[in-house]
Parts: C-alpha cells; structure tokens; sequence
C-alpha cells in the first residue's frame, strides 16, 4: 500500500503509521528548517529599516571595524572580522563603529547586529542544522516508541498517530506529551554531550522528572511543536486550529502553526477542513 502525503484525512488502515512515520523521517528538513526561515524573515524585514532596528546582517568577512568585543570577549581594535564569529552584539561596537554604521545610540545592547547565522538553512553550520534536524529527528521516534513501545500496537495506524499528537496537545502533561518532550530532551542532551566533548554539566546532568523549572519543559515544547504541526498539516488537519488550543503561550508557536499550513492539501483549506475534523477530535478538545 502506497501512501502520498499529504493526505485528506489519516486513515485507520493497519500499519499506515510506519508509511507515515518513514515520511516524516524523509522529510525531517521541512519542519527543521521552519524555525529558522521564519526568523531570517523577520531579521530580513530588519534589514528594511536600519533606523529602527541594529541588525545589519550576515558576519562582514574581511572588513575592519572599531569594537570593544566580539560576543562580550575583548578583542583588539580595529579589528579584522575572519567569518568565523558567532555574532556580534551592540554592546560590542564602540560609539565610532556605531555612527559608522548608523546604529542608534539608544540600541538595546543586547540586540546583534551581525548574525552568522544570517543565511538560508542549507548555509548553515552543519551543528547547527543537526540541532534543528534532530528535533524533528526526536518527534518521529517518539511517536513509534509510544505507540508500537508501549502501547504494543506494532501496526499502529495514521489514526493512531493523529490520536496520539491530538492528546499531547490535549494535556500538556499527558504520557503522550511527557514522551515526545523525553525523546527531544535525549536527543539534545547527546548533542550537547558531544559538543561539550564529554562532559556532564548544566541541564544534561539533571534529572528530567522532578528537577527542572515550568520553563524548561515549554521550551521543549516550543522545540517540537513545529514537527508536531507539520505532522497534523501532513495528516490534513489544519495546525492553526490546534494552535488555538494550546493553554501556555510559547515564542514562535503561531508563526510555526500558520508556516505549516502550506504543507496541508491543495484540496482541503482551513475551512473545509474543520468538518471532518470536528467528527475526528474528542469532545473535550474541541471546546
């Protein structure tokens, strides 16, 4: 049996969760990279109107500017940018480069002014694009451990998947949302191992349940709720509808529910979409 997403509805057809699960695995890029886009929109529409905002783009290779620092790190001055810097803040220029570069005075210090990260997803550092990846990577893997894991539904279904998602989002502290936030949590916390070449500290050492504060685990949920979108959207329901459920505002949360309806059926928009929907969504998310 072949599938072809998106789909107008997921079917409750025995195994179609393992043809979905493979999709979302062959496309981890597309919610991946959603985050990123819609922020290098944003910063893009900065570019537009340098007297309002500090941001002045990408790393400028090779060119000489007075600065006190480079990322808050004291640096000589005037100094030679090489394209390796991170990011460079407000506070880091001195009033000469200020001036030379049109940046108000009253600048917020912690506003960038240049950006490495400035640059379509595929120019990215590939750490950085695998931080992104693996999220996604997180959401895929979770959704078949719970499902054929633990509940023992080895041919689990795309109804299934949808039941499974639709409840995480449900319940914010459900088995199904505590299992996707788990899975992403595994997966940066090897990331940051690596990238800290072996050593356990901060977050990686402290145990997931019990110990962190409320804002540690809305901003997992900030991580995976784009792949959770694109997976809906992908199943043809409408993520901004879902959006409109959750009860704890997260950053980017809209942006990334309303850049995942492109991933929808050309044939079911948002309003057509809400009929079949309705008779899908227990009563108790409906509202």
């Amino acid at each position: 049996m072949l599938r072809t997403y998106p789909v107008s509805k997921p079917s409750s057809a025995p195994a179609t969760g393992k043809l979905f699960y493979e999709f979302l695995m062959q496309n981890i890029k597309r919610p991946a990279a959603a985050n990123h886009e819609i922020w290098l929109s944003g910063v893009t529409d900065q570019l537009k109107h340098p007297d309002k905002f500090a941001f002045r783009g990408d790393i400028p290779t090779g060119k000489s500017l007075e600065v006190i620092s480079i990322a808050g790190n004291p640096v000589s001055s005037p100094y030679v940018f090489t394209g390796k810097e991170d990011c460079v803040l407000v506070s880091d220029l001195s009033d000469q480069a200020k001036e030379e570069l049109g940046i108000s005075q009253q600048a917020p210090l912690k506003d960038k002014v240049f950006n490495s990260n400035f640059k379509p997803y595929d120019q990215l550092p590939e750490l950085t694009r695998i931080s992104n990846e693996l999220a996604v990577l997180s959401v895929a893997k979770s959704i078949s451990s719970f499902l054929a894991g633990v509940k023992g539904k080895a041919n689990y279904s795309e109804k299934d998947v949808f039941g499974f998602l639709v409840a995480g989002l449900e319940d914010l502290s459900s088995s199904e949302m505590m299992h996707l936030l788990h899975g992403n949590h595994i997966a940066w916390a090897t990331l940051a191992y690596i990238r800290g070449q072996g050593k356990v500290s901060g977050n990686i050492s402290s145990e997931f349940h019990g110990q962190n504060p409320t804002d540690f685990y809305i901003k997992d949920l900030g991580t995976v709720l784009p792949t959770i979108f694109f997976a809906l959207a992908s199943l043809g329901s409408d993520p901004m509808f879902f959006y409109t459920k959750l009860d704890v505002e997260i950053w980017g949360a809209r942006e990334a529910a309303e850049y995942m309806r492109q991933f929808m059926p050309e044939i079911l928009g948002a309003k057509e979409v809400s009929g079949y929907m309705r008779q899908l969504i227990p009563a108790s998310v409906k509202g």
